[in-house]
């Protein structure tokens, strides 16, 4: 541990698209956290709004493992990337249930 404050993660208003700042955050679980966010908007959006944070995968084995908890392991190019198996080609139209005659 260095001390240090904890840095959270800057995000935009989703009402104006304003910069935000974290007030609080909630510890809901090892895994899940609330950030609670106000807008800075100089217009004076005043928007409060809440981002969840949540542990998905592991991309590096930790030197100490004994998890309380056990993420899947992915190689880092497939997190890097993100795709799904079903992601591999173009969009599929949606079909239609109605006939024109």
């Amino acid at each position: 541990m260095s001390g240090r404050p904890v840095q959270l993660p800057h995000v935009n208003c989703p009402a104006c698209g304003g910069r935000a700042f974290a007030r609080s955050t909630g510890l809901v679980s090892l895994l899940f956290r609330e950030i609670y966010y106000h807008c800075r908007n100089p217009d004076a959006c005043g928007h409060r709004f809440v981002v969840e944070m949540t542990a998905v995968r592991t991309v590096a084995a930790s030197r100490f493992p004994q998890p309380k908890h056990t993420l899947p392991m992915t190689q880092w190019r497939e997190a890097a990337n993100d795709r799904a198996a079903n992601d591999d080609g173009p969009p599929t139209e949606p079909e239609s249930s109605a006939t024109v005659t």
